[in-house]
This record gives structure tokens, sequence and C-alpha cells, in this order.
């Protein structure tokens, strides 16, 4: 294939993702949110004063007026799923220590956010997100800018699995 014809493909593949909306990052829920299944994935929507979070077909939404603090970290997961499992599994049986170069290719860092907020009835709960890395600062300030309170700045993301 000429070069010119594979750089106008790849200008007119450029230019019709550029033109699609945005869409909400793809954020994983550890923990947290009633009516929301642990680790379900979906997005996260900051609007109008509340954050809300989709999965599928079921929401959950948090008013950022009832945020008391927000906390922000780095972690490094497996990823990959269930193919990621079964390249870990395979990985052990590879003689010699060979599928330790697997298991680090299937590792990705994530951001963590966790906010913590009053319920409806008063009470205190938390919520545990994973999010893209890159992404949690951000949405921090997003929060704060609707309305959220939290102790105090926290200008840096810190990486959690340094010692």
């Amino acid at each position: 294939m000429k070069p010119n014809v594979l750089f106008a493909i790849l200008m007119g593949v450029g230019a019709a993702l550029a033109q699609q909306p945005d869409q909400p990052p793809n954020v994983r829920h550890v923990i947290g949110l009633d009516k929301i299944k642990r680790n379900a994935n979906g997005h996260l929507t900051i609007q109008n004063g509340v954050m809300q979070f989709t999965a599928k077909k079921t929401e959950a939404r948090v008013p950022a007026s009832s945020i008391e603090d927000i906390f922000v970290g780095s972690e490094t997961t497996q990823g990959g799923g269930t193919a990621g499992r079964v390249v870990k599994t395979a990985a052990m049986a590879a003689p010699f220590g060979s599928g330790k170069a697997l298991t680090l290719l299937m590792r990705t860092k994530v951001d963590i956010l966790t906010v913590v907020y009053r319920g409806a009835d008063g009470g205190v709960h938390g919520v545990i997100l994973a999010l893209p890395k890159g992404l949690a600062e951000t949405t921090r300030t997003q929060l704060v800018a609707a309305g959220a309170h939290t102790s105090a700045p926290q200008p840096e993301l810190k990486d959690r699995t340094k010692p």
C-alpha cells in the first residue's frame, strides 16, 4: 500500500473519532454504592451538583453537597478480566519462570477515587472507584466545583504502589 493512501486512511479515522461526542470515561465501581454491584463497570458523570454512576440499567446518585471528603490515589492492577486470569494461570505453568513476563504485560495503572459522603439517613458512606490513569484529580476538581467538601487540597497524585 502506498504511503499516501495509508496516510489518508489514518487521517479519515482520526477525523471520525474526533467528531464523536465526548462520552464519560469507563469507570469501575469497586464498592460502596447502593444498587450497584461490586466491580461493575459504568460511566461517572458530574452534572447539576450530582455525582452519578451508571452501570447498565442501574444508576446511583450522590449529591455533591453531601460529599464530606475526597481522596485520590494510584494503584497497579491486573487487567484482562477472564482472559487475564487464564494467561496468569498459564504463566504459572510455564517452565523455568518464563511466564513472569506475561504477567508483567497484564498489569495496568489506575487512579483510585474515594468519596466519603452523608446519605439521606445521615449515616456516613464511602465509595471507591477505579478510574483510567490521570482522571482522578480532574474528577476531584469537578466535584469540588459542584459543591463537594474536602478536608485539604491534594496537589499531587500519591502512588501507593511505591514504598
